[in-house]
């Protein structure tokens, strides 16, 4: 019987390499597998209820200081409480923790779609909304970014973090035409209707999943000084290398990704499209940052990460640049698929070098600090990326953070030209306690 369960085991691993080769590597561990369709289910429903809320926005408001302040609203919950929800990570099962996050928010989908339909929804009860769903989601993101490790080990990680990314990317492409057809179908409060039932299905996936490489050992049975904030921010300034990945993303919160603050206002006024049109310009982002994770997919391990790391930001910055004065809808999208393309390349990259250097007991609150960079700084960049177009308009705004982008990315190569030419492999100091 002993005989028949190992060759059993023996087919299924043969089977597995088959069907899951190289770039899909990932998928032979069995609860990636699980995992995988509930993410992608519950990003497609994430970029639907996206396109509705950006439609939303523009017809409760046409203010662009007042769009920048509804972005401020949605993500000041990553700045204020990124770090708590690492803490928490470090020392709750995340599995638990994503599950119960996105129970919650499901409720709140759904009170949003009745305060669309009864018509009392308005830009003020939309921020407080959006600043009670942020918080659930910002205590929730530190042990959703760290539970894969858990899934799929080390050794499959960056493959995973790809595939993670391609999924959510392609659901950038098929969501936000699907969320345009779906405002002019079902209705804004449809959308989030369907947002709700996509979190519901996601949970439920997770709920099915063991995670097979978890750490045995939570930080509260480590040292107080070990186990706290502190420490781990050491952590991170100190390695030169989590350093100066943590400031080039921090230039890529504040400078470019605020652009998608400003996308309605480019669908509506600029280009003169409707919801559909909108719905074009986040698929055509989405398209670019599913090649560029796919790209990674394939790849595989790449030993020159830190010239990946400036290519995709300059990248952003010119492909933001160039969307901004496009005029003709075919260039503007070709723009948009280079900024995609960027942003993803960059934010794939640093996650997995992240995560590929910091010990497992401090993975959650130093994927934290990631957050709160990647999402907690995003509020100030929306804030003013809004008062700059009120001023200047949304073409200039937009022209000037990306010049301001390249001349920071500039800055910080020419500080860590050493680190640089390593590829990121000079050795992390050791962290004073």
């Amino acid at each position: 019987m002993q005989t028949e369960n190992n060759y059993s085991s023996v087919d299924a691993k043969k089977t597995a390499d088959i069907f899951y080769p190289g770039a899909f590597g990932s998928f032979r561990i069995k609860e990636y597998r699980i995992y995988f369709p509930g993410a992608m289910i519950a990003a497609l429903g994430m970029w639907v209820q996206i396109v509705a809320q950006g439609w939303l926005i523009v017809n409760l408001t046409s203010s662009e200081f007042l769009i920048g302040l509804v972005a401020f609203c949605a993500n000041l919950p990553f700045l204020l409480l990124s770090l708590p929800g690492g803490m928490l990570a470090d020392r709750l099962e995340k599995r638990k923790v994503v599950m119960t996050s996105q129970g919650i928010n499901a409720i709140f989908m759904v009170l949003m779609g009745l305060l669309v339909v009864t018509g009392k929804a308005n830009i003020w009860l939309l921020m407080v909304w959006l600043l009670v769903v942020g918080s659930v989601g910002a205590i929730s993101m530190p042990s959703q970014q760290s539970m894969l490790p858990e899934i799929v080990g080390r050794k499959n990680l960056m493959n995973a973090i790809a595939l993670n990314s391609a999924q959510f990317n392609l659901t950038g492409v098929i969501g936000p035409t699907l969320g345009g057809f779906a405002v002019k179908y079902i209705g804004i409060a449809g959308a989030y209707f369907f947002n709700g039932l996509t979190l519901v299905i996601a949970m439920v996936t997770l709920w099915a999943i063991r995670p097979q490489f978890a750490s045995k050992a939570l930080s509260s049975t480590r040292s107080r000084e070990t186990a706290s904030l502190a420490y781990a921010a050491r952590h991170v300034w100190t390695d030169s290398r989590i350093r100066t990945i943590v400031v080039l993303a921090a230039v890529q919160t504040l400078f470019l990704q605020p652009y998608n603050t400003l996308l309605p206002v480019f669908a509506k006024d600029v280009l003169h499209m409707g919801a559909s049109g909108y719905g074009l310009l986040l698929g055509a982002v989405g398209l670019g940052a599913f090649v560029g994770a796919m790209m990674l997919a394939f790849k595989g391990e790449i030993t020159s990460k830190g010239k990946w790391l400036i290519v995709a930001q300059v990248a952003s910055a010119l492909g933001i640049m160039s969307f901004a004065v496009m005029r003709h809808l075919p260039f503007a999208l070709v723009a948009l698929f280079v900024a995609g393309w960027g942003i993803v390349t960059f934010l794939a990259m640093g996650n997995s070098l992240l995560q590929t250097v910091v010990p497992d007991e401090l993975r959650g609150r130093v994927m934290s600090c990631w957050m709160l960079v990647v999402l907690g700084l995003t509020p100030f960049g929306s804030l003013y990326i809004g008062s700059l177009a009120s001023a200047v308009g949304p073409v200039a705004s937009l022209v000037i953070c990306a010049l301001v982008a390249l001349v920071c990315a500039g800055a910080i190569i020419a500080k860590e030209r050493e680190l640089f030419k390593s590829n990121f492999s000079l050795v992390a100091q050791p962290v004073r306690v």
